[in-house]
């Protein structure tokens, strides 16, 4: 459960990262680290209730996980 939600939000992290210096790079608006931060909450949140679906109990472990490491 662990494993999947670090490599899950480290990719997430670099990729969100990615595209923020790209759009950087090309003239879009610059985002704040607060949004990207809020932005990188929300989509592992989002995945993590798109466990659900799959059953088991590995949905409540990971959000209990996930939680448990925000502010």
């Amino acid at each position: 459960d662990s494993k999947f939600l670090l490599r899950y939000v480290f990719q997430l992290s670099v990729h969100t990262i990615w595209l923020e210096r790209n759009g950087r790079r090309h003239g879009t608006v610059n985002r704040s680290p607060s949004f990207l931060i809020k932005f990188i909450d929300k989509q592992v949140r989002n995945r993590i209730s798109s466990l659900r679906g799959r059953g088991g109990t590995t949905f409540n472990k990971t959000m209990v996980v996930w939680f448990s490491t925000r502010d």
